[in-house]
């Protein structure tokens, strides 16, 4: 049974012969009923402040939880952003080796025909040097002969325009 400031202050004794003083009793019982309340009222205080507490508590802890999952996401986050800038990084890279190689296989490609192209033209000079020595040497021939054709008619017409 609990005992509340109003059950002190309405308790009723018998009062009988050499009893206690009825008014000192009183007084005590009102002093009593009136401490009694005010620890009454302390207790409930300290319990509504302990229930907030705790409800604090559980928020606080609710976002500690929300905190660290939060946390954990952003480092998984970053983790995937690493390995995929490293992975395009990679693909590039070789992308860039890739038309690297083209270019200079279509360099060495460009090489190899000028290269060619080189050789044929030094061939073509070659023909045509040997065409050109063959026709001076022929012009030199014929212009020996009529050389020699025009000194045996001058040597010949000589001694008919005499006659």
């Amino acid at each position: 049974m609990k005992i509340t400031p109003l059950d002190i202050q309405q308790q009723q004794f018998r009062v009988r012969f050499r009893g206690f003083d009825m008014v000192e009793v009183d007084n005590f019982l009102d002093l009593l009923a009136n401490e009694f309340e005010e620890l009454l009222k302390e207790n409930n205080q300290i319990r509504e402040e302990d229930h907030r507490k705790l409800e604090r508590i559980n928020q606080l802890e609710a976002g500690e939880k929300e905190l660290r999952d939060t946390l954990v996401s952003v480092q998984r986050i970053t983790e995937e952003m690493k390995n995929n800038t490293r992975k395009e990084g990679e693909i590039i890279v070789e992308e860039a080796k890739l038309n690297a190689r083209k270019i200079l296989e279509a360099a060495q490609g460009q090489a190899l025909q000028i290269g060619a192209e080189v050789n044929q033209l030094k061939r073509q000079r070659r023909e045509f040097e040997a065409a050109l020595r063959a026709t001076v040497e022929m012009h030199w021939r014929l212009l020996g002969e009529t050389q020699e054709e025009t000194e045996e008619t001058d040597e010949s017409s000589p001694a008919e325009e005499r006659k």
